[in-house]
């Protein structure tokens, strides 16, 4: 059974964003100021913590809008909807909060799945992240 955190789990969120990030795709900058101001959603199987999100409210000032970022799921477990399952648990965790708006930085090459989750480009400036092209997506929630 899949149960989801929402406070109290930096640390697992950490263990899971090494191992996708740094481990497998290599990445030299994956923790940064904003991991000092945001929150983390974390879903365990049993007591593995196997996929991760984080969400803040937009620094930019805009009402009732959050980031989402740093989706990750363990590899074992990609294609069995955990993804949209970090997804759900975001947008719940924002609307707690008063969230009426999530933004994204997508990965090129993750644009279908966010597409599948409901998030669509709002922008076509590309940005590069650790050398991979990625755009805004946008949904509300």
């Amino acid at each position: 059974m899949i149960t989801v955190k929402i406070k109290d789990n930096q640390k697992d969120a950490y263990s899971v964003r090494l191992a996708v990030f740094v481990c497998e795709q290599k990445f030299q900058n994956e923790f940064d100021d904003i991991d000092n101001i945001c929150e983390y959603v974390t879903l365990y199987d049993g007591d593995k913590c196997i996929a991760t999100g984080r969400y803040f409210p937009d620094p930019k000032g805009r009402e009732n809008t959050f980031i989402f970022g740093r989706i990750a799921v363990l590899k074992p477990y990609r294609g069995n909807h955990i993804g949209m399952g970090v997804i759900g648990a975001l947008e719940t965790a924002a609307k707690l909060k008063g969230g009426k708006k999530a933004l994204l930085l997508a990965e090129e090459r993750a644009m279908v799945f966010y597409e599948k989750c409901g998030f669509s480009k709002c922008e076509d400036r590309v940005v590069y992240s650790e050398g991979c092209p990625c755009y805004w997506m946008e949904k509300e929630i």
